[in-house]
């Protein structure tokens, strides 16, 4: 046995295979690719849709990781599949791809219907609460409140618009390209079930009587299973792609966010991990769950939960004042700026400008908080001085640390044991110098960026190590491996 397993990252930005090597506890090489198959039209756009291809996304994946192993001459003795956990993809009782897949981006449930949001009307149908400080309808056990792009509720929009025939059944994107690349029919994980906001945390399965109360088919909801588990093998066609035996074993997709502590964290009781991707989390390991309060209660891979505050801010935070930028510059002189140049030069402005930014401060909840999901961002304290672009965006990066300080608050609240270190992950985080030291200001501690850039992929390929019997447990994987990268 050669020690060497692959893992698969189907991300919103970017499309990577990663190889490490357990026995080295080495990374022995990534590829990526830009995640460039979002096909919402122009008119969808603007309502907030979020629709993606799906079949040429795992095309791609597949291709990447050709390269890669071919690039380093490195044969996995097992696969492990991570990606965005929400979002919806329905197929036919052939599993053959129906529609496009909805994205966790996808806005189309604060929408009206009979004169409320779908989101608040599918909160009254299933008999949710409304969680205080959250103000958010939540269903009882499931450890999230209900928000746009989880599952369940955007099959109830399509339901209710499009219908969905008898026979389809749903899955999101990484259990999706499991099925594909295995051809063996779709089955979830319990950190991935979470998404759908009808999973019973606790118990670990669907709430069968919820779902039939939202006048959803059972059939749509794909069998769970433990996490770190083997699902099938190649299929003679993927392995052809990648250039490998039929023969290799894939593990069960598992979430990004929990696969990338994984492949992050070592000491998990005494760190708290805060990740800017896309989205951004701030999470905290617990061996039994607490009451969550505003924040959710996550499962993690094998058992024991995670607190987090999530998806509310992130990358795309940034991503909406640096189009701002880019508009006004187009609009003035006609120039497309490249957009990471101008996210560096943005970034650069921000170092010039003092701590707290002369008193300017956001509210940077662009799509709404956790709080008012239906709510806009807002900036004040600006004075003819301090509007200016290196203001405007310190100040942004410095609400955006306070935001998730304030997650870590709650959680030390609730009775999370404090912690000594953060872990910091995520290009959001590491290529943005004015972002960490306004977080490390915010929690009173220095961050620890890791080395390498592809965690969740390398957490997937824990996975496969652990379903492989090559350690005991995730914890026993990332205590091990995590020694040395």
């Amino acid at each position: 046995m050669n020690g060497i397993f692959m893992g698969l990252d189907i991300g919103s930005t970017s499309l990577t295979a990663i190889l490490i090597d357990v026995n080295n506890k080495s990374l022995v090489g990534a590829r990526s690719c830009p995640n460039k198959f979002e096909i919402t039209n122009i008119s969808d756009r603007k309502k907030g849709r979020s629709e993606w291809d799906l079949q040429n996304m795992v095309k791609e994946i597949l291709s990447v990781a050709s390269d890669l192993i071919k690039e380093t001459g490195a044969i996995p003795e097992g696969i492990g599949i991570t990606g965005q956990q929400q979002g919806v993809q329905l197929i036919d009782k052939n599993e053959q791809l129906q529609g496009p897949f909805i994205s966790w981006q996808d806005q189309r449930l604060k929408e009206e219907i009979d004169g409320i949001s779908y989101l608040e009307k599918i909160g009254k149908i299933g008999g949710a609460e409304i969680r205080q400080p959250e103000g958010l309808y939540s269903f009882e056990k499931a450890g999230c409140p209900l928000v746009t792009g989880y599952t369940a509720p955007t099959l109830f929009w399509l339901d209710r618009n499009i219908g969905i025939p008898e026979n389809y059944r749903a899955i999101t994107a990484p259990e999706m390209a499991v099925s594909m690349i295995t051809e063996s029919s779709p089955v979830i994980d319990p950190t991935n079930a979470l998404g759908w906001g009808v999973f019973d945390v606790y118990s670990r399965q669907w709430q069968y009587p919820l779902i039939e109360k939202l006048g959803l088919n059972k059939r749509l909801f794909p069998p769970i299973i433990d996490s770190c588990s083997l699902v099938g093998n190649l299929s003679k066609i993927s392995a052809n792609i990648l250039g490998l035996s039929s023969d290799i074993p894939v593990t069960v997709a598992s979430g990004d966010h929990q696969c990338s502590f994984a492949g992050t964290v070592s000491n998990i009781n005494e760190t708290v991990a805060i990740n800017i991707g896309t989205g951004g989390q701030v999470s905290m390991y617990l061996t039994h769950p607490l009451d969550r309060g505003s924040l959710e209660l996550r499962p993690y891979l094998d058992d024991g939960y995670f607190l987090a505050g999530v998806g509310t801010i992130g990358g795309r935070t940034f991503r909406n004042i640096r189009d701002f930028f880019q508009g006004i510059v187009k609009d003035t002189t006609g120039i497309n700026l490249e957009s990471d140049s101008l996210y560096s030069k943005l970034v650069e402005l921000a170092e010039t400008v003092p701590k707290n930014s002369n008193g300017v401060t956001w509210r940077p909840f662009f799509t709404g908080s956790r709080t008012d999901p239906m709510g806009l961002g807002q900036i004040s304290g600006l004075s003819p001085s301090t509007l200016t672009s290196g203001h405007l965006v310190r100040a942004l990066f410095e609400a955006m640390a306070e935001h998730l300080f304030s997650c870590y608050k709650e959680a030390l609240d609730l009775g999370v044991i404090p912690r000594d270190y953060i872990v910091g992950t995520g290009n959001g985080l590491k290529r943005n110098k004015v972002l960490r030291d306004s977080i490390e200001r915010a929690f009173g501690m220095k961050i620890q960026i890791t080395r390498h850039d592809e965690e969740a992929g390398i957490g997937a390929a824990m996975c496969a190590a652990v379903a492989g019997g090559i350690y005991s447990s995730i914890q026993d994987a990332s205590e091990k491996f995590l020694s040395k990268v």
